[in-house]
């Protein structure tokens, strides 16, 4: 699979970026910067959102008209906020603290139209948490489906189902988790889905995406809307708008393409190797490095079935870790939660081989 990416060398960072395909940039060129070169632009720009809208749907589950392109998770998590109807006593937002920090940041915004945060208790993973945490005043649950500082995988479905019964909206981050395990938003139930391409699926910045479950199209009615968002982009009336019937009325102004055609460009790699070989890749090359590392000092899940893309390891010292990583020039980071090393398909067994290599030095 290394054939088909630029790897850096010792690079273990897709939970931050994926790795470049090697195409992308040919791809650049030929559908943004020719067709701008040859004056095309729109003509040809356009289908790129249409093919971007299709490849999202077969990787989520989904169906084209569900899922609208997005520059950002904090903006689809706002713009999903902004299109429900305003609270009422049924007013909390449910989540968790392990959540990726911006989705708090947007949700405490929310206070300003009435709602109320209520924090799951204990660990998310558990089910019987979230359970606890509900009634009937949740108006929205909001769960991440693996977690980016220890790797866990939430019982998202069950979550999803939980939150039905409370007659409360469900919302999935899927940031961490897609490209990495299957993913089956109908399967779910869920009725939003926010992600981003820049990791494990290696679009690059600034193709993120939004699922809209089809029974909450017309429920839905996003305040912050342009051009894109209505029915008919190009009706150029400025007194008549009327909400577009399917995802797009959660997209906004003018777009800028080409994030766009460096996802396409992506999605045409994983067309060609298939994402169920990636999946599985990942959990072999995670199964070789948590081999080496002693089982106390992992954070994250040892379960394939339980875990997403990233081992994290929390040593009792950590300074001997951080100077072996140092030593064998080892791409990671390191949070409060320990030391994260993701994997991907083309992470190469010498990549491996030296991580190992850095681990049993420091271990």
């Amino acid at each position: 699979m290394q054939e088909y990416f630029h790897t850096p060398d010792n690079y273990f960072m897709s939970h931050s970026v994926g790795c470049l395909p090697r195409r992308t940039q040919t791809d650049l060129n030929t559908e943004f910067f020719k067709s701008w070169e040859d004056g095309q632009n729109w003509t040809k720009w356009m289908p790129v959102l249409d093919k971007f809208r299709t490849g999202v749907a077969n990787i989520l589950g989904a169906e084209q008209s569900e899922i609208c392109p997005q520059i950002n998770i904090s903006s689809a998590l706002t713009k999903i906020l902004y299109s429900l109807p305003e609270p009422t006593t049924k007013n909390i937002i449910l989540l968790s603290e392990e959540d990726f920090p911006t989705i708090g940041f947007v949700f405490e915004q929310a206070k300003k139209r009435g709602y109320l945060l209520r924090f799951v208790d204990g660990n998310p993973s558990d089910i019987d948490n979230w359970e606890k945490a509900l009634d009937h005043n949740v108006a929205i649950v909001h769960a991440t489906h693996a977690l980016s500082n220890t790797s866990h995988l939430l019982p998202v479905k069950e979550i999803c189902q939980r939150a039905k019964e409370y007659e409360a909206i469900s919302i999935i981050d899927i940031a961490q988790s897609a490209g990495v395990v299957p993913i089956d938003v109908k399967a779910w139930g869920c009725d939003f889905a926010i992600g981003t391409g820049v990791k494990f699926l290696c679009f690059g910045p600034g193709a993120c995406f939004l699922y809209v479950a089809s029974s909450q199209m017309t429920k839905t009615q996003p305040l912050d809307v342009g051009w894109f968002s209505h029915e008919n982009p190009f009706e150029m009336d400025i007194h008549n708008f009327k909400y577009a019937k399917d995802a797009m009325r959660f997209f906004g102004g003018t777009p800028s393409p080409a994030p766009f055609v460096m996802a396409n460009s992506a999605m045409a790699v994983w067309g060609e190797i298939g994402l169920e070989a990636v999946h599985s890749l990942i959990q072999k090359n995670l199964i070789a490095i948590t081999d080496a590392v002693p089982p106390r000092f992992l954070t994250s899940p040892l379960e394939p079935a339980q875990r997403g893309g990233t081992v994290v390891i929390t040593p009792e010292q950590r300074e001997a870790l951080r100077e072996s990583f140092a030593q064998h020039a080892i791409q990671h980071d390191e949070r409060k939660e320990g030391f994260r090393c993701s994997v991907h398909g083309y992470t190469s067994e010498d990549d491996i081989a030296t991580l190992k290599q850095a681990l049993n030095s420091a271990f």
